[in-house]
């Protein structure tokens, strides 16, 4: 096991070579997913397993937990929202092979080149997050209770009154 992520990392040579990488990613580095947040200070804890199954299929399994900070959609307050994903991609070269793919894996296409784990761990939150985020007891939530009262018009305007006017004139 490998107690660090690497900024970039070749998925196919290290799913042929089956490492196991466990480390922490700073929220801060995570551009799609900070201005989703109140706060991109703190990091989330990432364990990402790369092998080959039985069947020959190259996979990255991983989790990604934490906690996040963002906003409540009900009241508009800061709330943690705990984050707690895992997934399992199977590595596939093309739109062909993914077709063929188990169930058990979402197809992941990669090319030869090295992908920024960055941009890996911020799909996975971004699927991972809520619609609408909003505390689990609605008496979390700071209290709404203000009144509104529409203002009464007696009679409603009516915009031919000026054109009654001049009718009446001539």
């Amino acid at each position: 096991m490998i107690d660090h992520l690497p900024d970039r990392l070749d998925l196919i040579a290290a799913a042929e070579a089956g490492r196991l990488y466990q480390g922490r990613i700073p929220l801060a580095i995570l551009e799609r997913v900070v201005p989703l947040l109140c706060s991109g200070e703190g990091g989330l804890e990432v364990v990402l397993e790369l092998g080959k199954a039985d069947d020959g299929t190259l996979y990255l399994a991983g989790s990604i937990t934490g906690t996040l900070a963002v906003n409540c959609q009900r009241c508009l307050e800061e709330m943690r929202l705990p984050l707690n994903t895992s997934f399992c991609l199977g590595l596939v070269r093309n739109q062909e092979a993914a077709q063929v793919l188990q169930q058990r894996y979402e197809p992941l296409i990669v090319s030869g080149e090295p992908v920024l784990i960055a941009d890996l761990v911020t799909d996975e939150i971004l699927l991972a997050l809520p619609i609408v985020a909003v505390h689990e007891d609605a008496g979390d939530c700071r209290d709404l209770d203000v009144e509104y009262t529409a203002s009464v018009q007696e009679e409603p305007c009516n915009p031919f009154a000026v054109l009654e006017q001049l009718k009446q004139k001539h």
